[in-house]
């Protein structure tokens, strides 16, 4: 009988810790999800160009920025500053002799938002893809 009560006992501890240790793990996450209120927009290069994004933000302490030389094959992003109040996104492929791509227009600053960029330079597109 003692040897089952120590087994017993044994095991609840273990049981308590584990939990313990749960629960601790979990906090540091749970603050995390809420301390990013806003999104992110992301880029993948599958165009056979070098690419620039540049984000103009609105209502932001955060200082505008670009992405340059983004070759083929290559994923980048930018998170959403929680004080921006809206962004202008411009989209450049480097050797395009005929305008830009058409931007796309981001109004919903707490979601996130990927596109893809196909094509070649004479004739590049930007597709809305799941993040």
């Amino acid at each position: 009988m003692r040897i089952s009560k120590r087994s017993l006992a044994s095991g609840t501890a273990t049981l308590l810790l584990a939990l313990g240790g749960a629960a601790v793990t979990a906090t540091p996450a749970a603050a995390q999800d809420t301390a990013q209120a806003n999104g992110h927009i992301g880029f993948s290069n599958k165009g056979w160009f070098l690419a620039k994004t540049c984000y103009k933000w609105q209502g932001s302490a955060t200082p505008d920025s670009c992405d340059d030389n983004k070759a083929i094959g290559t994923d980048w992003g930018v998170d959403i500053p929680a004080d921006a109040t809206g962004v202008e996104v411009t989209v450049l492929v480097h050797g395009q002799a005929i305008g830009d791509l058409e931007a796309p227009q981001i109004t919903d600053l707490k979601a996130n938002h990927c596109y893809e960029l196909n094509g070649y330079t004479w004739g590049p597109t930007i597709t809305e893809k799941n993040c």
